[in-house]
């Protein structure tokens, strides 16, 4: 999970430094001045470790998709610096072009396809994320009609939910109620406060949660049950093709030379490792 208004949310969009090691530049503002030339600018949610999140300084961003934006960096001669948006204020704001991609937990779909083109750099699921001890004991998703759980406000995990809790009516059982968070540390605190049984969210970080937060006393994942395969991509606008392809590029040689997995390996995430950058890789998805 992968995942959010656009409105007031937009104009917190802070511009955020990358890495140590590379160029920064900072922006006093959500959206002005213009950027430099050897800068892209990229849209991200920033509180899902261990892919993207901030370091204990509260400023610094770390994670595996920092690490591979400052590798992509250096290939393409351009700074990829991050901007946080809320997840469904990302799309937005690439198409006002406040944002040149989105580098982020964004799935590739048929339907955002639509609208961006995606240069895929990852394999991720669903999981189930729950409170320590499983204290409603869920078995599965399949086993929380009449249940509440919570999701990221425009994440694919919300069609998830919708099609489970449909087959629960049908079955003549109470639906699943769901509830939409902006934020993924908001979502996942419902879970930990015992709102809701349990949080829908990208495998990774998932796995990661429940084996660090609070020295892994505070969450588990549901075992067994990993949920819409389908590839992490970064959104580049349809009519921005030479930033697709040189992104792709990028990317492909990182994979080529070792680093790209090295960079997974570094954050306990090489399983989702893929073996080239495809172009587009969830058309074919039925979600």
């Amino acid at each position: 999970m992968a995942s959010e208004t656009t409105g007031a949310s937009m104009q917190s969009v802070r511009k955020l430094t990358l890495f140590a090691a590379l160029p920064a530049v900072w922006l006093a503002t959500a959206f002005s001045p213009a950027l430099a030339a050897d800068e892209i600018a990229a849209g991200s949610i920033t509180n899902s470790p261990p892919m993207i999140s901030y370091a204990s300084d509260g400023t610094t961003l770390q994670g595996a998709i920092v690490d591979l934006a400052a590798a992509m960096s250096k290939q393409l001669g351009k700074t990829i610096s991050f901007k946080a948006i809320p997840f469904s204020g990302l799309l937005p704001a690439m198409q006002a072009k406040h944002i040149d991609i989105t580098f982020t937990m964004m799935n590739d779909t048929p339907e955002r396809e639509k609208v961006v083109d995606f240069v895929d750099f990852f394999n991720l699921g669903t999981m189930l994320l729950v409170k320590k001890g499983n204290p409603e004991h869920i078995e599965s998703l399949e086993t929380m009609c009449g249940k509440t759980v919570s999701t990221v406000q425009g994440s694919t995990q919300i069609l998830l939910v919708n099609e489970m809790s449909a087959k629960c009516g049908t079955a003549g059982k109470p639906e699943i109620a769901n509830l939409q968070y902006a934020q993924p540390s908001d979502a996942r605190l419902q879970v930990q406060t015992g709102r809701v049984a349990a949080f829908l969210g990208n495998s990774p970080v998932m796995v990661y949660l429940a084996r660090t937060a609070g020295d892994g006393k505070v969450f588990d994942v549901v075992p067994g049950h990993e949920y819409q395969p389908v590839p992490l991509g970064v959104a580049v606008s349809k009519t921005n093709q030479p930033l697709r392809d040189a992104l792709q590029k990028a990317l492909n040689a990182l994979i080529a030379d070792g680093s790209y997995r090295k960079i997974l390996e570094k954050h306990g995430v090489e399983g989702g490792a893929v073996t080239s950058a495809t172009i587009n890789g969830g058309a074919n998805l039925k979600l």
